[in-house]
């Protein structure tokens, strides 16, 4: 089932919004095999299991219930075996009104924050000593404590994804000779009120 154009962004995420699609992402393992067919498809589930360390029955299972809910879909390469494949670059959730969806949006929201999380250690350790300095001057992080309004967060967040929308939708032909990929991340965490 090809994804429907219709819930993708500007910017190409896939726009969730009911329960039964947040819960389906909010496994590990089908939220890593999304995370690589989105980057490396069509690809195979032979390569996706054992870039997973999961047996390809596993996979397929997980596959299967990723394209059930419109995430992905089965292509035929020129040798004929099944790849998989989306025309989602990301997905984009905020936390529904209705309960059962907000349980899912937060569990799919935590799950995403702590496997994320860990990235820029990984990045550290394996990709910041291969950089020469030009790059490396460029890398950095910000981390800032305001007090803000939901309202303000939120605006935060929509002017951040305007600001990136140009670089995030550009196409090849129209990017620098020298660009490299960089991965962004933001982390928005509210803290809870203390009492003073």
């Amino acid at each position: 089932m090809p994804i429907d154009p219709a819930p993708l962004n500007s910017v190409g995420d896939l726009v969730l919004s009911d329960a039964r699609a947040l819960r389906t992402l909010a496994d590990p393992l089908r939220l890593t095999l999304f995370d690589l067919v989105r980057r490396e498809g069509p690809v195979t589930s032979s390569a996706l299991a054992q870039r997973t360390d999961q047996d390809q029955e596993t996979v397929d299972d997980h596959l299967r219930e990723l394209e059930s809910v419109g995430f992905v879909e089965k292509t035929a390469g020129e040798d004929g075996e099944v790849r998989w494949m989306t025309e989602a670059k990301g997905i984009y959730f905020e936390i529904p009104d209705e309960a059962e969806g907000q349980l899912a949006a937060r569990q799919l929201s935590k799950m995403m924050m702590t496997r994320y999380a860990e990235l820029p250690a990984s990045w550290a350790g394996a990709e910041e000593p291969k950089l020469d300095l030009e790059w490396a001057r460029a890398a950095g992080m910000f981390n800032a404590r305001l007090y803000l309004t939901p309202d303000e967060l939120r605006g935060i967040q929509s002017w951040l994804e305007r600001m990136l929308e140009p670089f995030t939708t550009r196409s090849a032909a129209e990017r620098a000779v020298d660009v490299a990929p960089v991965r962004i991340l933001c982390f928005f965490m509210p803290e809870a009120e203390r009492e003073t």
